[in-house]
């Protein structure tokens, strides 16, 4: 299960992934990049081509919040509640000529219309005091459905006028929760009853 660092990991093996299809571009030479905001801020500033990815929102996932994670292995251990996040990211071409639509197609089509990491593909890319995933953990990179009107706001609250771009959700990162030191387990307590001599 994954603690907070999961997330850079994520975005991480997601430009991993992207990187291994890089050949798929005869004519061109992209490279992917992470963007901070201070990056997206500052706009392409040079002739390269690039697919940037650039996380723009996480949030909780509705329909993760009532599952339980198992409990922890020893006597009177409850189960415990996850906590599942989806990363909102936007795919965006980032070149400061026409080729930006070419890189952006190219990033969309390698993972088309859903492309699931497990990991075997994140374990390389997250930090060490988190190698506790399992064989079951995965996440799914989908488009997001975001009408225009949405996406423009979006791109309002932004450091960057608008840049070709496509929204994609990464779901569901699953966090394991900070864990809660108890105290001895409670012991029955017998009152006396009747007066007192």
């Amino acid at each position: 299960m994954a603690n907070y660092t999961a997330v850079s990991g994520v975005l991480e093996a997601l430009k991993a992934y992207l990187e291994q299809f890089k050949d798929m571009l005869d004519a061109v030479s992209v490279s992917v990049e992470i963007l901070s905001s201070e990056t997206l801020k500052a706009g392409p500033v040079d002739a390269t081509h690039k697919v940037g990815i650039y996380l723009h929102r996480i949030s909780i996932d509705p329909f993760g919040r009532n599952r339980h994670l198992p409990p922890k292995p020893g006597p009177g251990n409850q189960p415990r509640k996850e906590l599942p996040l989806n990363l909102h990211i936007l795919l965006i071409g980032w070149s400061k000529t026409t080729f930006e639509q070419v890189v952006l197609a190219w990033a969309m089509q390698v993972l088309g219309s859903g492309t699931e990491l497990d990991v075997a593909d994140i374990e390389d890319h997250i930090a060490d005091n988190n190698r506790n995933w399992q064989d079951q953990d995965r996440v799914q990179i989908l488009p997001e459905d975001m009408s225009s009107e949405d996406f423009m706001r979006m791109w309002d609250s932004l450091p960057h006028d608008y840049i070709l771009s496509a929204p994609y959700i990464i779901k569901t990162l699953r966090l394991e929760p900070v864990r809660e030191e108890g105290g001895e387990p409670v012991q029955s307590i017998v009152l006396p009853v009747g007066e007192l001599q």
